[in-house]
C-alpha cells in the first residue's frame, strides 16, 4: 500500500474547523423548514402550548385538539371550536401576514425529552396590520424536530413558547 500524505486529512480538518466557526449563511432551505415545521404543527392531531411573555411576565396555556381550541384565560379554561380547516387557516393568514427572512441553521441538540432537534434563527416581521403590535422585524430561535419536523420550541426577545405533543387531553369537558 503506498503511503498517505497528512496533507489532504489535514486541508480537510481545517476546512471542516472553519466551516464550524463561521456564521452559518441565511439559507432558503433553512426558511423552508421553518415553514414547514409551522405547517407540520397545524396538521398534528392535537398539541398543547406555553407562552410566556417577557414583559409582565404573563403565561397563557393553550391545548390544541382537532379544530377546537382550550386557553387558559385569567385562570379559567375557555374552549373555541373552529370551522374545518380552521388551523390551517389560521396559520396560513398569520403566515401570510408576517415575513420570515435571514434563516439560519445555527445548531443541533438533544430536546429535554432526548428527542434531537435543529436549531435555526431566522428574523420574523409581525402579522401586519393588527393593532399594538409592532411592525420592526425580531429574531427568533426555533427548535424543529429531527425525527418529525414538528417545532418544540420558539423564543423572540419578548416571547418563548414550547410545545409538545403527548398526552394532550381536553383540560375542560
Amino acid at each position: 500500500m503506498p503511503a498517505r500524505s497528512s496533507a489532504p486529512s489535514l486541508g480537510c480538518a481545517l476546512a471542516a474547523f472553519m466551516a464550524m466557526a463561521m456564521p452559518a449563511l441565511a439559507s432558503p432551505a433553512a426558511c423552508d423548514a421553518i415553514q414547514n415545521g409551522f405547517n407540520a404543527v397545524a396538521s398534528v392531531p392535537a398539541y398543547k402550548q406555553l407562552i410566556e411573555t417577557g414583559q409582565k411576565g404573563e403565561r397563557m396555556e393553550g391545548v390544541i385538539i382537532g379544530e377546537t381550541v382550550y386557553m387558559r384565560v385569567e385562570d379559567k379554561w375557555m374552549r373555541m371550536r373552529l370551522k374545518p380547516g380552521g388551523r390551517k387557516g389560521m396559520l396560513s393568514q398569520i403566515l401570510s401576514m408576517s415575513s420570515i427572512t435571514d434563516c439560519r441553521e445555527v445548531r443541533a441538540e438533544a430536546l429535554p425529552s432526548g428527542m434531537r432537534a435543529k436549531v435555526y434563527e431566522f428574523m420574523m416581521t409581525p402579522p401586519r396590520g393588527l393593532p399594538g403590535v409592532p411592525q420592526t422585524p425580531s429574531k427568533n430561535t426555533v427548535w424543529i424536530g429531527v425525527e418529525d419536523g414538528l417545532v418544540y420550541r420558539q423564543v423572540s426577545d419578548e416571547t418563548s413558547i414550547t410545545l409538545s405533543y403527548d398526552k394532550v387531553v381536553p383540560p375542560i369537558p
